[in-house]
């Protein structure tokens, strides 16, 4: 298959009432993309703001942007699922409106796409994914055991419409890892498969972006207990005990959810507590095994000590010598 941007790929982003994050968007993509005739798709979630004028007034300025506006509201799941059945083109990228483009890599991307037809291409979305060579799977577990923690990022994959046509969306209904759900459970059900790891940084996020949160107060809950519940409800016929294990494991591991310094901040933001603790019990020999001692001993820390711990760690940041000297 070798076919023109317009006939490949189309981005999807859905939005509602960014219209400032969806300026500094267009601005950004619009001349990276249309070097490749890559279609751009607006989906409006009935914003009441004056998102549709300004999609209309960079219409002009791209022939392959185009704009679609929802006649009710949907959740998360419901969006997404709209967003990859609205093209018609046979690859699909859904992203977010603070998402940004690294235009140097799109014509490897549009290559891929055009030359080798996988069934789904997967992009690194955050730098500790970066470096890892690329390379296609063709056995799911091998994938999930690989690369699975990579797909709970926006935007990290790319959907064939074969992929899209015959997903259970239903099933896959989560309110956080739902991407990961739609590949995961998908790529079960074939015999044969072609997943393309790209390893490539496409994708930043705006200085604009609304979530400045690096600590959501559900951490725990989201990427311990309900990871962990997620990926252990994949099919076992198609996905060993040690793929789910090392997937599990690695997404904390990877972004230091168990770190000292890391509980010590969610114990402050109130993330961490005796009664987070006994909810995530159960779970942490799944998401940090060997550290419930540590999980223990953090629920319960002083947050007094906790303010003089960050007063002090301010303050070396900032002028490179300790806040009290011996003498």
């Amino acid at each position: 298959m070798n076919l023109d941007g317009y006939d490949l790929l189309t981005i999807c982003v859905p939005t509602c009432n960014q219209v400032v994050i969806l300026c500094d968007m267009l601005e950004d993509m619009i001349p990276k993309i249309s070097l490749y005739h890559i279609r751009l798709l607006i989906i409006d979630n009935c914003s009441s703001d004056n998102t549709q004028g300004v999609v209309a007034g960079y219409s002009d300025r791209y022939e392959g942007l185009s704009y679609v506006r929802l006649d009710r509201q949907l959740d998360n799941d419901a969006l997404f699922e709209k967003a990859l059945k609205l093209p018609s083109t046979p690859y699909c990228w859904v992203i977010r409106d603070i998402n940004r483009l690294n235009g140097s890599y799109l014509c490897s991307v549009i290559n891929t796409l055009s030359n080798q037809t996988p069934d789904l291409y997967v992009i690194a979305c955050n730098k500790r994914s970066f470096g890892i060579p690329s390379r296609v799977y063709n056995d799911a577990n091998a994938f999930l055991h690989d690369l699975g923690w990579c797909l709970i990022y926006s935007g990290a994959v790319i959907f064939s419409r074969k992929i899209i046509d015959i997903a259970d969306f239903e099933k896959c209904r989560n309110p956080y890892f739902f991407s990961f759900n739609i590949v995961f459970e998908t790529l079960s059900r074939l015999d044969r498969i072609s997943v393309f790891w790209s390893g490539l940084d496409l994708l930043s996020e705006s200085s604009l972006s609304r979530d400045n949160s690096r600590n959501p107060r559900g951490v725990f809950h989201i990427y311990g207990v309900l990871w962990t519940k997620t990926v252990l409800a994949l099919p076992d016929s198609s996905y060993s005990k040690k793929a789910k294990l090392r997937c599990i494991r690695v997404l904390g591991k990877k972004n230091h959810l168990y770190s000292a310094h890391h509980l010590k901040r969610q114990r402050v933001v109130g993330s961490l507590t005796p009664e987070i603790y006994k909810e995530c019990y159960d779970y942490i020999r799944y998401f940090a095994p060997g550290n419930e001692l540590r999980f223990f001993f953090y629920s319960r820390y002083p947050n007094r000590l906790n303010k003089y711990y960050r007063r002090y760690h301010r303050y070396y940041r900032n002028t490179g010598s300790p806040l009290f000297r011996s003498e």
